[in-house]
Order: structure tokens, then C-alpha cells, then sequence
């Protein structure tokens, strides 16, 4: 592939910068984020038994102290930087070429790096990675090609489903299925997920923030664009959505609360927000905003008969990184050694990692002794993960403003996803032709 210019690398980083692109949280907090952005290598770049490693992920410290035991020798560096900043410190290292020997990206942003210079195709000599291909499922793997679907960019460590954490003892007092699976079994019709919102709604009960949440879930399971940049999403599946959402708006369904904010914490301690829709870090969050509540909350799989790929942890290679030999080591060691040994609930992507029996059996005493990790196993099965373009930010922020609207404004559900589909053709069709031009010159 003839990836895109270091130019397009400062335009990426200036989207960045300014689109407000950011979740509020990170999906794996950072443990002990820096107060200021990382330096770049420096006067270490060419020390071969030096290795630095930049993350926004807290707790990879465990994992390179297990590495370094085979290379005592070798120095270690981790830069972890806040979520909000991550993205912008990587192109620049990038754009100024001198980047960290080891990145590691959260699916979510994978596609601001998927079309740029700078990256190694871990295919090639001398990684030969391809050997491993049969040891990935085939959408993670191509999750984790370049934008084009010619280089492998990225090595994917771990992948999490979309889960439902409910209130088991809510469902249980008003006569609702309360035991996961037969929630979900339950679940799958959209007209039972409506009944039990619109009975709960009664008591002052929610099982959605807003409006646009229900939609929120079907997006989980299929990208914007696919390899060609073609727009995936007016199709049976996101009509279903929309309408689903429709309904809700128009029985004021949504508690009209954000768990982020103080009164949406308020909400979750009290009981007043019955449901949420979270990757599997989930549970940690519930537990830090209503420890109260131990033992009330269940973990199933998503309404609608849905199965949601939240997100997946990837590693990438700098080709202007100093040490890529050890960079390399590092990734294949965390891949397919370390990841054999449990990911904190993280579902590994390689393969013979899975079915760790102690990680099997595992129970959670905040969602009532649930084996969760074992229901994350038994979803990935059955989850595709999907590719991300660089355009995906700027479109899935038109494409919220546009559904939000025409929802509000009760237009008919194809043409609300036809007014999106157009919106974001139109506002993105520059930037769509640079790409295709240049996925073409290879």
C-alpha cells in the first residue's frame, strides 16, 4: 500500500486535536496517568538494550516485568498517557519521527494510524506474523489490517464484548425474568424490552439514559464504512434501531440522566437506572459509583438478540522506533505467552490463549458470584469485530447529530438514515477521495 503522506499525518493529528473525538472515560482507566505529555525517546534512541513502551492503558507494568526476566539486561520505559491525549502524542511522535519502540491503541482510535506512514507490516520479514493468522479469529485479524486490507498494522492482545448489567433484584420484585440468560432470551424481542421499560417506567424505573442509547447497540455490531468506503448502515438491521429508538422517544422511555454526571451516579446508587450498556470494564465502574449495591447487579448479553463488540487492545510497531527487534519480541511475548495467563476479564485475541480454567471459574461477588469471564468467552464466539477507517470520528459525529434530529423532528425512519447517510457523504466526500486515491496507487 502507498499510505498517505506525512502531511495527512499533521491533518489527522489537527482533527484530533479539535473535533472534540474523545470518550469522557477511558475504557481501562490509567492507573497513575503522567501530569505532562511523554518526552520522545531522545538520548536513549539507540540503545539496544532499551525499550519504550507508550500506552494509555494502566497495568502493563506487570506485564513487562514478566518479559523482562528473560532480558534482565534490558531496560524498560512506560509512558502512560491520559486517554484524552494519547492519540495527538502518537501522530506527533509519529510526524516527527521519533516515536516510542512499542504503541499500544484502542480499537476505537486504530483508524487515525490505519492509512499513515510510520507503521511496520508485521507481515513482512523479519516478524513473518502471518504464521499466527489461523491462531486469530478472521475479523479481529482483519480488524487489524491497514485501510486498504494489505498490511497488518496492528497485533491485537485482547477484545471485550458489549454486555448488559442489570439489577437482578429489580427484575426479580416486578415479575421480570431476573437469571441472565433468560433475561437476554427475553430480551431479544423488542417488544418485551419495550413492555418491561414502559412497566418500569411506572415506578420511576429506567433501563436507558436517552434516546439514542438503543441505537448505540446495533452500532456495536457493524462499522460506518466498509473497505471501500462505502456506507454501511442503511440496511434492515439500523432501521430496526431507529425504530426501536422512535418508541422510545415517543413514550419518554429515557431517564433523561447521564451516569456520568453526579445526579446519573445518583441514579445508579438508588435504583432509579436499572440497566446500562457497558464493555466489561463496566462492573468496576458500577462498583466504585454504588458499592452499595454488591451483589444486586447481573452481567448478561445485549437485548435484541445483539452481540456487541465494545473494543479491542492493540499493539503497534513505529518503523522509526530504535529497538524494533525487542518491540517486536515484547508484542509476540505479550500475545501469545503473556495473554495465557488471564487479562483482567479481557477476552486475549490469540486463540490458544482462551479457555484458562482458572479464569473459567472465576466468580464475581459484586454481580452475585456470576462467572462473568466465562460468559465474555462464550460471546467473543459469536461477536465479529470490524474494520475502522480514519473517516469513522467525523462521521459518527454527524451521524448521531443527524439521528438525534430527525427523531426529534419524527420523520419517517428511512429517511432519517438516508438524511445521515447523504450528510455524511457530502461533509466527508473530500477526505473520502484523498483515501481512495490513494489505496488505488499501490
Amino acid at each position: 500500500m502507498v499510505k498517505l503522506t506525512k502531511i495527512f499525518v499533521l491533518l489527522l493529528l489537527l482533527i484530533v486535536s479539535t473535533a472534540g473525538c474523545f470518550r469522557s472515560e477511558p475504557l481501562i482507566p490509567a492507573s497513575s496517568p503522567p501530569a505532562e505529555k511523554p518526552a520522545p525517546s531522545g538520548d536513549k534512541r539507540a540503545v539496544s538494550n532499551y525499550l519504550s513502551i507508550w500506552t494509555h492503558y494502566g497495568g502493563i507494568e506487570t506485564m513487562a516485568a514478566k518479559f523482562k526476566e528473560s532480558y534482565p539486561d534490558l531496560s524498560i520505559d512506560i509512558k502512560v498517557i491520559p486517554y484524552s491525549e494519547y492519540t495527538g502524542a502518537y501522530l506527533q511522535a509519529l510526524a516527527d519521527g521519533k516515536p516510542p519502540d512499542v504503541m499500544m491503541v484502542d480499537s476505537a482510535d486504530f483508524g487515525n494510524f490505519s492509512a499513515i506512514e510510520g507503521l511496520e507490516d508485521l507481515l513482512q520479514p523479519p516478524y513473518q506474523a502471518g504464521k499466527y493468522r489461523n491462531d486469530f479469529s478472521p475479523s479481529i485479524w482483519e480488524s487489524a489490517m491497514s485501510a486498504d486490507g494489505n498490511e497488518l498494522i496492528a497485533f491485537p492482545l485482547s477484545t471485550t464484548p458489549t454486555v448488559t448489567y442489570y439489577r437482578e433484584d429489580i427484575m426479580r420484585q416486578y415479575g421480570f425474568p431476573s437469571e441472565p440468560e433468560e433475561l437476554a432470551k427475553y430480551m431479544e424481542d423488542p417488544a418485551n424490552w419495550l413492555h418491561m421499560a414502559k412497566e418500569l417506567r411506572e415506578h420511576n424505573i429506567y433501563l436507558t439514559q436517552w434516546v439514542n442509547e438503543t441505537v448505540q447497540l446495533f452500532e456495536r455490531s457493524e462499522g460506518i464504512f466498509d473497505r471501500k468506503l462505502n456506507f454501511m448502515r442503511y440496511n434492515e438491521a439500523f432501521h430496526k434501531a431507529v425504530e426501536i429508538a422512535k418508541k422510545v422517544n415517543d413514550f419518554g422511555l429515557e431517564a433523561h440522566l447521564d451516569v456520568w454526571g453526579d445526579m446519573g451516579r445518583k441514579a445508579v446508587q438508588d435504583g432509579t437506572i436499572a440497566m446500562m450498556y457497558f464493555g466489561t470494564w463496566g462492573v468496576e465502574q458500577i462498583k466504585e459509583w454504588a458499592p452499595e449495591t454488591a451483589g444486586k447487579w447481573r452481567e448478561t448479553r445485549l437485548p435484541f438478540g445483539l452481540y456487541g463488540w465494545q473494543n479491542s487492545t492493540n499493539f503497534l510497531l513505529p518503523s522509526d522506533g530504535a529497538n524494533k527487534e525487542m518491540g517486536w519480541k515484547f508484542i509476540e511475548f505479550a500475545v501469545t505467552e503473556y495473554s495465557k495467563e488471564g487479562l483482567s476479564g479481557a477476552v486475549p485475541a490469540y486463540l490458544p490463549a482462551r479457555g484458562n480454567a482458572k479464569e473459567l471459574a472465576a466468580t464475581n461477588q459484586f454481580l452475585g458470584g456470576q462467572k462473568t469471564y466465562a460468559l465474555h468467552e462464550d460471546l467473543m464466539t459469536r461477536v465479529r469485530e470490524f474494520p475502522t477507517t480514519p473517516l469513522d470520528v467525523k462521521a459518527q459525529e454527524i451521524w448521531e447529530s443527524e439521528i438525534a434530529s430527525g427523531i426529534e423532528k419524527r420523520l419517517a425512519t428511512k429517511q432519517i438514515i438516508a438524511d445521515a447517510r447523504d450528510k455524511i457523504e457530502q461533509s466527508l466526500a473530500k477526505e473520502k477521495q484523498i483515501l481512495l486515491n490513494t489505496m488505488k496507487k499501490k
